[in-house]
């Protein structure tokens, strides 16, 4: 057996371990939000009236769920689905990695930074739409990435979309992909610029009214510019006890309360996405424990860095430049609009761009260790 082989299978060991001690440990995990979703899959297949509208903005857990609870399955076998869907996911960020950088090394790297954080990994114990989202985010982002065949690309699309229902910011993968195939096919090269901006600009106000009127119908933006929290359930730093603002009329719409709250309170504003951005990338929260946020530094902090270096001397195209950068910028960009979660999870669908990013730092920091692995793998 060669090294690589070696690693490869301690890799999946170390997987399934991952898996089976994160079971052990939580089991089938049903919190607050678990319950609606049970609940509207109950009643889809008891033929009853919807009780939470919401949910349909996550339709593609449902769907998830619905043949587990058709076939009358414990909760049990849903945590499984989800673990095989992040393995799936493990899968493909290997082989992206290895398309991406042509090392397999730097593959395996990339995969057991994804595989052994237990705070990733331990979502898909949850009866909730995170680990699904996660995994099948990474699995569109990585199948964008490599060659397909018609089976891969039959893949791609099923994921593309699935991905899409499965949470209200699912929009962000498709942005992410259209302005990366808008990069690399350059389509509209040839057309009127005035003509293309005109589109865009109906294009954005289309998002904005879809955005408006149906994403975020269910939230309350204002609550936490209210109340000046910059992480949801944390009130031990509150900005609005340095500073009160100004709150709009409650007759205007979700987005519209928000840009009348930036125009009139444009500091305030700027100071609190700035401290949601922070927490957001930073990952460590005032509540963990000291031994947990020097843990989340030591990981996160060396794949930023080489992350960093990947981008600026890694000779990336600029499609794959757009591709791994977007849902990065679209993601923070809509946590410094709302709110950063308590347990941080906004991060984990854009980690495989900085991991990504970050085997890429360390073929160009290293060129003379990182010579191609032309093995088949």
């Amino acid at each position: 057996m060669t090294p690589l082989k070696g690693a490869k299978m301690v890799l999946a060991l170390g997987w399934l371990l991952m898996q089976v001690m994160l079971f052990q440990h939580h089991g089938a995990r049903v919190v607050f939000d678990s319950h609606r979703f049970i609940l509207f899959v109950q009643e889809i297949l008891a033929d009853q009236p919807v009780t939470y509208m919401q949910v349909w903005r996550y339709l593609g857990y449902p769907l998830f769920l619905l043949p587990f609870f058709k076939a009358g399955l414990a909760l049990k076998y849903v945590v499984w689905a989800q673990m095989a869907f992040s393995g799936l996911a493990a899968l493909t960020l290997y082989k992206a990695t290895q398309h991406l950088t042509g090392h397999a090394w730097l593959a395996v790297g990339a995969t057991a930074l994804f595989v052994f954080n237990p705070d990733l990994q331990a979502w898909n114990c949850y009866i909730l739409t995170d680990s699904l989202f996660t995994s099948l985010f990474t699995i569109s982002l990585c199948l964008a990435l490599l060659p397909k065949t018609r089976t891969l690309a039959i893949a791609f699309v099923l994921a593309v979309v699935w991905t899409t229902l499965a949470r209200p910011n699912g929009f962000v993968l498709l942005l992410t992909l259209g302005a990366y195939y808008i990069t690399l096919y350059q389509p509209f090269a040839r057309f009127n610029k005035w003509a293309l901006g005109l589109a865009g600009l109906a294009l954005a106000v289309g998002f904005y009214f879809a955005l408006d009127r149906f994403l975020l119908k269910a939230f309350v933006l204002m609550i936490p510019y209210g109340r000046g929290d910059m992480i949801y359930g944390y009130t031990g730093f509150l900005l609005t006890d340095y500073h009160q603002p100004q709150l709009p009329p409650p007759t205007l719409t979700q987005l519209g309360q928000v840009l009348w709250f930036v125009w009139v309170n444009p500091l305030y504003f700027l100071v609190m996405a700035l401290l949601k951005g922070f927490f957001f990338f930073i990952h460590a929260k005032p509540f963990y424990s000291l031994a947990h946020n020097l843990a989340i530094l030591a990981y996160l902090l060396p794949v930023y860095a080489l992350a960093w270096i990947g981008w600026k001397k890694g000779n990336l195209s600029a499609p794959t430049q757009t591709l791994l950068l977007t849902p990065i910028v679209l993601q923070a960009g809509i946590t410094m609009l709302t709110i950063e979660d308590w347990d941080g999870r906004w991060l984990y669908p854009i980690l495989p761009c900085f991991l990504l990013l970050a085997a890429v730092g360390i073929k160009a920091k290293l060129p003379q260790f990182m010579k191609p692995v032309k093995q088949a793998t």
